[in-house]
């Protein structure tokens, strides 16, 4: 029996128990759902074990140095390639996903950047402060879900830090507080006691509640006697006195507020708002956990800042990054591609019909374990090593603590990891 770290989400559970002969995993203990599926994936009957071509419509078995060759070919007869993925990846094979930006002139982007990468952005010039879970196991007492559904998204997040008593928790559950903002009723209600705060927020009103409470901060009896963003003014009024009386709250920042209208601008203001509070709070501080889905979606943030000096959004020329304003969304949306290489996502699935549509008309490269919507339409597919299990690397906790991953199981077809099929393609682009 083995102890090993989970890649089934962001989360990245270091108490999972499993038992393998080296060739199989035949027993897991310990993982949520999601876990389990990711260790499934070895043996999953949508997996990819052998090299891909579309050849008449349809999608042809080939060799190692066909499929490298067809790639090649797509390179070398197209000057503006997209780059997109990588939250799947080690932070090794992202690095090496930057530099074939580099070579070829491309543009790259990850998950991050429809996700926690847009508070990155924006806390360059109000600052942010952060936490790790260690010291929320041990030192928080108000847990606040902010447009998050923690038990479907992070299965283990609420068990890990609400249910668990800490060095300076030994009551644990008792004496946490956990308050959701949300305007749908998720199954992370479902956890909730006597003690919790349940704000149903109206959709797209997160800004005008932060400002509420930032006015309120600073001028007493400012809570409009009616409310607001759809709630009651004792509602806010409870949320405000927790912000303040908390000895250490952590706010988990979800898609929830990712997405709604004008949503930098309420980053901004809640990122503001904790620096607030934190200024008059006299016994301990409000810190901020962003919450990414994919295991390692704040990895290609660490690694592209250390790399270039940029998080996202990276424009390559002459081997140079390059000043621009383009996101992934507007590069596709104003067709300034001629070919995509995909790594480890399914783009086609989650974005948009006229987007994805734009997407599917040029050629794509997919490199990646699994069968998906992107695999159905790509003109290549490279399978790759499941990391964490099947190859080694590093990625980062979604509180950005750096965690090592472990080969567990050798993979099928000694299929290469991420970081070897992207370093393969480098050295025979310098070749030719």
């Amino acid at each position: 029996m083995d102890r090993v770290t989970c890649t089934g989400c962001s989360l990245l559970c270091d108490d999972i128990i499993i038992r393998t002969d080296g060739l199989y995993i035949d027993e897991i203990i310990g993982a949520c759902l999601k876990g389990k599926e990711r260790f499934d994936q070895i043996t999953a009957k949508n997996r990819i074990i052998n090299p891909f071509i579309r050849k008449n419509g349809e999608l042809e078995k080939v060799s190692w140095d066909e499929a490298f060759e067809k790639v090649l070919t797509i390179m070398k007869t197209s000057s503006k390639p997209l780059l997109y993925g990588f939250s799947n990846s080690s932070c090794e094979a992202q690095l090496k996903g930057i530099r074939l930006a580099k070579k070829i002139d491309g543009f790259i982007d990850s998950n991050s950047t429809i996700c926690q990468g847009k508070t990155l952005n924006i806390s360059r010039d109000s600052g942010m402060t952060l936490t790790t879970i260690s010291e929320i196991i041990n030192n928080v007492d108000t847990l606040i879900l902010w447009g998050l559904n923690a038990a479907e998204s992070i299965p283990r997040l609420l068990n890990k830090t609400l249910f668990t008593r800490g060095k300076f928790r030994m009551t644990g559950r008792e004496i946490k507080t956990l308050i959701i903002v949300d305007p749908v009723k998720s199954s992370s209600f479902g956890v909730m006691g006597p003690r919790d705060l349940a704000l149903f927020i109206e959709p797209n009103r997160d800004l005008e509640l932060i400002k509420i409470l930032k006015d309120e901060c600073c001028t007493a009896d400012s809570i409009p006697s009616g409310g607001g963003a759809g709630l009651d003014e004792s509602d806010i009024r409870r949320m405000l006195q927790h912000l303040q009386g908390a000895e250490n709250a952590v706010i988990f920042v979800g898609q929830g507020i990712l997405t709604t209208q004008g949503n930098e601008n309420a980053l901004k203001e809640l990122l503001e708002l904790i620096e607030l509070v934190n200024i008059q709070q006299k016994k301990g501080r409000i810190s901020l956990v962003m919450v990414g889905g994919h295991y390692n979606m704040a990895g290609f943030d660490h690694v592209a800042l250390t790399e270039t000096g940029k998080n996202q959004n990276l424009q390559f020329k002459n081997n140079q990054i390059i000043k621009s304003n383009d996101t992934i969304i507007s590069k596709i949306k104003n067709e300034d591609f001629d070919y995509t290489i995909i790594v480890g996502t399914d783009p086609i699935s989650h974005l948009p019909h006229q987007l994805s549509s734009k997407l599917a008309s040029k050629p794509i490269i997919l490199i990646d374990n699994r069968k998906s919507g992107i695999s159905q339409l790509a003109d290549v597919v490279l399978p790759t090593a499941i990391t964490g299990i099947e190859c080694a690397g590093l990625a980062y906790r979604l509180d950005q603590v750096p965690i090592e991953l472990k080969k567990l199981v050798n993979p099928p077809n000694n299929v290469p990891s991420d970081e070897e099929l992207l370093d393969q393609i480098i050295e025979r682009l310098s070749k030719k």
